[in-house]
């Protein structure tokens, strides 16, 4: 989902990721993803802080070639495309990627 805000306009209140006392700013200025999963902040601070460290404050993620939610660690496969990081729950799901990484790189379908 490229632009999930118009989806998310009734979402008032989502905490942000980082400052979970304070409520998440819904717009693409505010906006970051891991994979297919997307992250709304408080602040370009608390967003910054997110980028340089996102398994601090991700929780679980959504494998992109198995859709398998997962908690990440340090140790998982990952890898970076087009800018975005993108996290995997084994060694064989981020070779598929990486064979075909535009089949999986955008979300399709639920």
């Amino acid at each position: 989902m490229q632009d999930p805000e118009r989806h998310l306009g009734f979402a008032q209140g989502l905490p942000c990721p980082v400052n979970r006392d304070r409520a998440a700013v819904i717009d693409a200025g505010h906006r970051a993803f891991v994979g297919h999963d997307v992250y709304f902040f408080s602040d370009q601070k608390a967003k910054a802080r997110f980028l340089a460290d996102p398994l601090r404050y991700c929780g679980r993620l959504t494998d992109p070639v198995s859709r398998e939610r997962f908690v990440p660690t340090a140790r998982s496969p990952q890898t970076l495309f087009r800018g975005r990081p993108y996290f995997f729950v084994s060694p064989q799901t981020l070779a598929q990627f990486k064979a075909m990484p535009d089949s999986f790189a955008v979300r399709k379908g639920a």
